[in-house]
């Protein structure tokens, strides 16, 4: 993975590690100070819920939120507010779970004074403020990722969540591969990702022998095995061999009925990563959402970048490469990977939401999620299945549904709040009012 370079932000205080008590009584606003307190009950009011779950919204609803976790929920009658709890009125507003992103990168960059921690922090907080309230970085991570994935399950609330699988396995014999999953897992991963290509866009490829070897060592340590790929026949071959998720779309041709029922009777998640595609060819020019407020409100940091893919000549480069999988060939493979996703949705078949930010430049954390699910929308999906893959589908597919990915009693309360409704445009996503996590009021930037 390209290391990245990402500014720090300020968060106020009152976001970091408590409720956010901001002042005020204006309907929406922040939870007042009584929150604060161990305990404290937090509810929504009046607004519509879209619980994650694909179930119709609950409108005239009541959200309950203590000590990280959703209390209750329902309409409006049939929830009981607790004594002392502090009101918040999101009448006219939806409220979702918080957006899960089952393949993303996080990194840092040598060049940044700033310690790598942090530097990963600021990019966790970049996601949150985004509505990303969960991160999987997947592959090319390192230490420094599980360092702070290990913080976090100590003291959740400050950035999206974190899980990742450290670094990428890649290796030429099966002994290699072997002796590479048992270092990652030694450091306590929560996955495996390996991919076909030993590099991205190489020719030198894992043979067969050397990634079932993989997938059989992560599966002997209890972990399971995301895998890089791009043809249907390597996605048949893969899954064949005991893979647990393609993490980015089949490209090529379309996916046939065998396969998804294939994918649906093992479990097998699916990652389209349809920006992944998209960064390949659109900095031909420069793109249009340079000039979008919601992309600007972080231009702190995304201005290196932004600097970066704005080259001429990089523009030039990109509007002339033929070369196979290169970006004139790609803008092809992202119809055909919006084909099969629209299959495979239909089909039935484990989809996760992943947008494979951060890997590079130009694929930017926190932006191209929401970029990610106008895409979906373009596919043919309706707003409510994008929802459901980008919450309680991804959370399914990755194996965190037990705590997270929709709005029911016992579950983490990652949640957001959107001034306009998301069912009648996904675009609405981007009305982000408050974002939560684990029952904390993220500190969010205000749009230039």
């Amino acid at each position: 993975m390209s290391r990245i370079r990402t500014a720090l932000f300020t968060v106020s205080a009152c976001a970091l590690l408590t409720f956010a008590a901001c002042a005020g009584e204006d309907p929406g606003a922040s939870a007042s100070d009584s929150a604060m307190s161990d305990g404290a009950a937090v509810a929504f009011t009046g607004g519509r819920v879209i619980d994650g779950t694909g179930a119709a919204p609950i409108e005239d609803a009541t959200l309950v939120i203590r000590d990280g976790l959703v209390l209750a929920v329902g309409p409006a009658a049939s929830v009981q507010i607790p004594e002392g709890a502090t009101r918040v009125d999101v009448s006219g507003k939806t409220i979702t779970p918080g957006l899960i992103n089952a393949h993303a990168h996080v990194g840092f960059s040598s060049e940044n004074p700033s310690p790598p921690a942090e530097q990963i922090m600021a990019q966790l907080k970049l996601y949150a403020d985004y509505g990303i309230t969960t991160v999987y970085a997947l592959g090319s991570d390192g230490v420094e990722a599980i360092k702070v994935r290990d913080a976090q399950e100590q003291a959740p609330g400050d950035g999206a969540r974190l899980y990742t699988s450290g670094p990428g396995v890649t290796a030429t014999t099966p002994e290699e591969g072997r002796q590479k999953v048992r270092a990652v897992a030694d450091q306590r991963v929560n996955m495996v990702k390996t991919r076909l290509d030993l590099e991205e866009g190489s020719s030198d490829r894992q043979p067969p022998e050397v990634y079932q070897a993989i997938i059989d060592e992560a599966h002997s340590r209890g972990l399971r095995v995301a895998v890089h790929m791009f043809y249907l026949e390597d996605a048949k071959n893969l899954v064949e061999a005991g893979a647990d998720i393609l993490a980015h779309s089949i490209r090529d041709v379309d996916v046939d009925q065998a396969f998804i029922d294939e994918l649906t009777e093992k479990d097998i998640g699916y990652i389209a990563t349809l920006t992944r595609d998209l960064s390949v060819f659109v900095y031909e020019t420069t793109p249009a959402f340079f000039d979008d407020p919601f992309f600007l409100k972080h231009i702190d940091a995304y201005r290196d970048q932004m600097t970066q893919v704005s080259d001429p000549a990089l523009m030039e480069r990109t509007l002339r490469d033929t070369a196979p999988r290169g970006a004139q060939e790609i803008k092809v493979a992202l119809e055909q990977a919006n084909r099969n996703l629209k299959l495979l949705v239909d089909g039935g078949a484990p989809v996760a939401f992943g947008t494979d930010t951060g890997a590079s430049i130009g694929r930017w954390q926190g932006y191209f999620e929401h970029t990610e699910m106008a895409l979906m929308a373009e596919a043919g999906l309706t707003p409510m299945q994008i929802l459901v893959t980008a919450t309680s589908g991804a959370a399914k597919v990755m194996r965190i549904d037990d705590r997270l990915g929709t709005l029911e009693p016992g579950k983490a309360a990652d949640l957001l709040v959107v001034t306009a409704n998301p069912l009648t445009d996904i675009r609405n996503m981007r009305t982000i009012e408050s974002v939560w996590i684990a029952g904390q009021q993220q500190a969010t930037a205000e749009t230039n």
